[in-house]
């Protein structure tokens, strides 16, 4: 029933147009709407031609045009929140009117009051969210800045809905980063991350930024590839007039005591041959020393074959990681803009860099051993972003024509990698750390901790103490494994939309709108691996001479590097006294520019150092084609009922070559490489329906009514035909053949909008997903249940390999969940400036949302039980599985996110405080339950001060960002060692530093 009414609503909007009355006897105008003091445009005005369905929303520049507008003396009316409502006799005549600049004056009150920028920019988001034919929210330049958020993804995070995935990503109502869209004045971004189709947007400047708009609801003329939403940054176009902006701060960490920060941007723009050629660029540099705090325990299950669910865990390590993150971003814009009678051409480039220098100082005491390792895990790498377009738009009378051409590109490359979590590489000693006391000739007194350690919580770790002389003792040890990653992406995409208005009658008119569109992406993957024993004879080969040595004791694996030969002495004395507050100071740190000369010379004298399995396993390269076309219709009813509808197809094509490794001696990386079975040609069809409502109750509110379909294509490493295959040790399979998920949407929305009250907003929202895909280790035997069945025995006898998976064999790989994902939420938003309350009252601005969120997916979870029997003189294994569900959370959802912001100007000061809460969050899902880990609340305090100068344009300020530096703490619930009941278990803690900002800007 519900598929018909869609049906037949669908066709009737879509039939409306083709009935196309070119009615005799019309006519069209057009004009620009302007605040009356300043002249400058006002995006987002609603334009309305009184007693009729015709109207026009005003875009960047202000200008707007109606068409079809009846012969005779008509009324034109113009409103714009925090503006008086205007009206303009006109007088319509066949020929087109062209109204020049139509000026709103600001509303104004009993008493005077100053308007600053920040409320300037606010009316202007609230006007752009009011006209838009969608449900979504817009922020502006000066509320971005208004608020002490230095990148693009700090300044959505006080959105409604968003939240933050890994620091930089975007989730979008609860659904995570890889599933949305990111746009760049349009232009879609490719993928930063290694692995999957998310984009870092921590290396974008909140500077760059004119505005944001978060786009909740698609509508046929967008992807279709965004399951949450789809954001878009915007780049300023040169205004009238010469312009120029500069900007510089400098950053104090108090969590590590750093001064070496610092960020500076500027900007200029003119407009040239009567303003119709607009140059806008700017540029920006800056640099933060920061990183977290972070301890975390590790766990193992002491007996797998109890029930799940009730498996007891021991704690059989323990590491402190001091982290220094030192990360610079650079980059710019170049915009140029051209305007004719009839229409507009842009040019944009854009380019962004991201250099990370990454160092974790690690301390870990492993119990089950009684040893402490002192370790470094180094990352230095830098990511590109640059995007290039060519937009146009053309009016051919009463058709609107647009192109858009573009090419964006990523790519991150390694620098120097080593010491990666879980290779077992740092330098032990393997003497008892627990210190009890001293003997009389000053020997420590050693305490072990095997069997204590089991049931310990960190607060008993953070009671040991480590004796100083450790460093004396401890020697390299475990496997130097070096690692360089490396990824380009290349998106080229034409676009070409068409717009017609059409005239019905009087009271009913419709906007007709097709358009197609082509993408491909050529993304190809590399990463190389050495590996090597440390006690092997030729690992100092390369590095003899870089560490001063007796003759008779070079280094060698009977004389093997010790710590304190390669330790940065002087660490303990600055940033490592500050670990934890002080509370746990880290002094025995391995020096990184040491250790960055000395591990690239010794694996020099590696000989073939390359580490096969680990350098091909993650390796891809190849294509993905996307081509869509749509059609799509506004039907406007009377000046209070829209209807838009649609439909968009979209084909996907993909042809990519990975690789298939079967891996014979893992140590030494002794692999078989086969051309087989390693490349996929796939296309796939789908079509997306779509169907809006708004309907305006009073002049003061409005409800909007949606349904969309979209879909979410898997990640790449997800999708890839790679297999890795280590017999007994690790198989991972890459799953051709994994289904996109697809959801189905449901949105309402009610906004209740005035001078006096701003914009009030209440949402829901109402998601239903189908094919979830999420990675998982399940038994080998167990794939046909998530028919991933597509690599079997026959598989790989094909190419000689006789040592098959075991039935019991844990296998990675990306699965399809049989069962549907639910979302359910709804979103409440109040922005308003208290200008009509009394002094000092009216100086008083507030921003505020909340967002509550219920998520659900019902999990397969394979249990296979073991049991053996005899069989003659051999013990045979018998496994009993059972499929099972259990009911969690999606990834990265959150029940609750809160934003505020209470604001004071007066004259020229500008006052901020702001709070944002993300609540806990499922960040991973296990083999097992008791593996399942759930990220705690993480609530944050910024506090902006800013005063202007007596000399015009220019102002500083004061920022403090992440204030009482909360610490973000991640659990597991099992059961300890002759516990009976399973517990919320702390795994890990970590703490963000505070920034403390002096920033001094001037602008002309």
């Amino acid at each position: 029933m519900q598929k018909r009414v869609y049906i037949f609503f669908l066709f009737l909007i879509m039939a409306l147009p083709l009935k196309i009355i070119l009615a005799q006897g019309s006519g069209s105008i057009s004009g620009r709407v302007v605040d009356k003091g300043t002249g400058e445009p006002l995006i987002g005005a609603n334009v309305l031609i009184l007693n009729t369905s015709l109207g026009a929303a005003t875009d960047y520049d202000g200008k707007f045009t109606i068409h079809h507008i009846p012969v005779g003396k008509r009324t034109l009316q113009i409103s714009y929140i925090g503006y008086e409502t205007s009206k303009l006799e006109i007088d319509v005549t066949t020929k087109h009117l062209f109204l020049g600049d139509i000026q709103l004056t600001p509303t104004t009150f009993e008493f005077e009051i100053e308007v600053t920028a920040q409320a300037k920019g606010q009316r202007e988001a609230i006007n752009q969210q009011l006209t838009s034919n969608t449900i979504k929210n817009v922020v502006s330049a000066e509320r971005i800045r208004e608020l002490p958020d230095e990148s693009a993804a700090a300044a959505l995070s006080r959105l409604p809905g968003i939240s933050l995935q890994q620091g930089d990503k975007i989730v979008v109502r609860g659904i995570q980063a890889k599933q949305n869209v990111v746009l760049l004045n349009g232009v879609q971004l490719p993928s930063t991350d290694m692995q999957d189709r998310s984009v870092n947007l921590g290396f974008i400047s909140s500077n760059m930024l004119s505005g944001i708009e978060v786009i909740k609801v698609l509508t046929p003329d967008m992807d279709a590839n965004a399951l949450g939403g789809v954001v878009n940054l915007r780049i300023m176009e040169a205004p009238k007039g010469f312009h120029y902006d500069i900007l510089t701060r400098g950053v104090y960490n108090s969590q590590d005591r750093t001064t070496d920060n610092y960020r500076f941007w500027a900007s200029v723009s003119n407009r040239f041959f009567n303003d119709k050629l607009g140059v806008f660029a700017q540029a920006f540099l800056d640099r933060t020393n920061g990183g977290s705090d972070f301890t975390s325990g590790g766990f193992t299950i002491l007996n797998d074959k109890v029930p799940f669910g009730e498996a007891a865990y021991k704690m059989d390590s323990f590491t402190f990681t001091d982290q220094e993150h030192i990360v610079m971003n650079g980059g710019g814009s170049v915009i140029l803009d051209y305007l004719f009678p009839q229409g507009k051409i842009i040019l944009q480039n854009s380019l962004s860099r991201n250099i990370n220098d990454l160092a974790d100082y690690r301390t870990v005491l492993n119990f089950s051993q009684t040893l402490a390792t002192y370790s470094l895990f180094r990352d230095k790498n830098n990511r590109d972003l640059l995007v290039n377009a060519f937009l146009t738009e053309y009016n051919f009378g009463k058709l609107k024509a647009e192109l858009n051409l573009s090419h964006s590109f990523t790519q991150k490359k390694t620098d120097l990698r080593y010491g990666d979590p879980g290779q077992n590489f740092g330098f032990d000693d393997n003497y008892p750390f627990g210190i009890i006391g001293y003997t009389s000739n000053g020997n420590p007194i050693a305490r072990t901790y095997t069997a204590q350690s089991a049931s310990f919580t960190p607060e008993d770790v953070y009671k040991i103490a480590i004796d100083d002389s450790s460093i004396y003792r401890a020697k390299m040890a475990g496997w130097a494994v070096m690692r360089w990653e490396a990824f380009k992406q290349n998106l080229y995409t034409a676009k070409l939309d068409f717009t017609l208005p059409v005239s019905l009658t009087n009271y009913i008119n419709a906007e007709f709108k097709a358009g197609a569109k082509f993408d491909r992406s050529v993304r190809k993957n590399d990463v190389e691996g050495a590996y090597h024993r440390v006690g092997d004879n030729d690992m100092y080969i390369g590095a003899q001479g870089l560490i001063p040595r007796p003759a008779n004791r070079p280094l060698s694996p009977t004389y093997p590097l010790m710590l304190n030969e390669i330790m940065n002495w002087d660490y303990g004395k600055n940033r490592g006294k500050y670990f934890l507050d002080g509370d746990y100071p880290i002094n025995n740190v391995v020096d990184k520019g040491l250790m960055d000369v000395f591990l690239p010379k010794a694996r020099s004298g590696w000989g073939l150092s390359r580490h096969v399995a680990n350098s091909e396993r993650d390796d891809f390269n190849g294509t993905e084609t996307f081509t869509a076309g749509y059609l799509m219709s506004t039907l406007k009813i009377g000046p209070q009922l829209t209807l838009i509808g649609g439909i968009r197809y979209e084909k996907y094509d993909m042809n990519y070559k990975a690789t298939f490794v079967y891996v014979t001696h893992s140590v030494d990386g002794v692999s078989l490489l086969f051309d087989t079975l390693n490349t996929v040609k796939r296309s796939d069809i789908n079509w997306f329906p779509n169907i809006h409502l708004q309907y305006k109750i009073t002049d003061w509110a409005d409800i909007r009514l949606a349904y969309s379909k979209a879909i979410s294509r898997p990640d790449y490493q997800a999708i890839m035909p790679n297999i890795y295959y280590a017999p007994n040790e690790q198989t991972v399979f890459g799953n051709p053949y994994l289904k996109p998920t697809v959801i189905n949407n449901y949105d309402a929305a009610i906004y209740l909008y005035s001078n006096k009250i701003g914009l009030f907003t209440l949402s829901g929202f109402y998601k239903k997903m189908k094919d979830v895909f999420y990675q998982s280790r399940i038994y080998y035997q167990n794939l046909k249940y998530f028919n991933a069945n597509f690599i079997d025995s026959a598989a790989f006898r094909a190419v000689s390999i006789k040592d098959l998976p075991e039935p019991s064999e844990l296998i990675t790989v990306y699965l399809n969940n049989p069962n549907p994902g639910y979302v359910r939420g709804f979103e409440v938003e109040w922005q308003s400036n208290f200008w009509y309350l009394p002094k000092p009252f009216n100086s008083i601005v507030l921003g505020i949302n909340y967002t509550r969120t219920w998520s659900s997916m019902e999990y397969l979870r394979i249990e296979n039980t073991d049991s053996t029997y005899k069989q003659g003189i051999f013990t045979r294994h018998k496994y009993k599985t059972e499929v099972k569900t259990y009911k969690s959370r999606l990834l990265y959802q959150g029940d609750h996110i809160l934003n505020l912001t209470l604001g004071f100007d007066y004259k020229g000061f500008s006052g901020r405080i702001s709070y944002n809460l993300q609540d806990a969050v499922t960040s991973s899902i296990g083999t097992r339950p008791e593996e399942d880990a759930k990220t705690g609340k993480i609530p944050r305090w910024d506090i902006s001060l800013k005063q202007r100068l007596p000399i015009e344009g220019l102002s500083i300020s004061f920022n403090g960002v992440n204030l009482f530096r909360s610490a973000v703490k991640s659990y597991r619930t099992f059961k300890r060692p002759n516990q009976t009941e399973a517990v919320s278990n702390l795994i890990t803690t970590s703490y963000s530093p505070s920034f403390y900002e002096l920033l001094l800007r001037y602008e002309f």
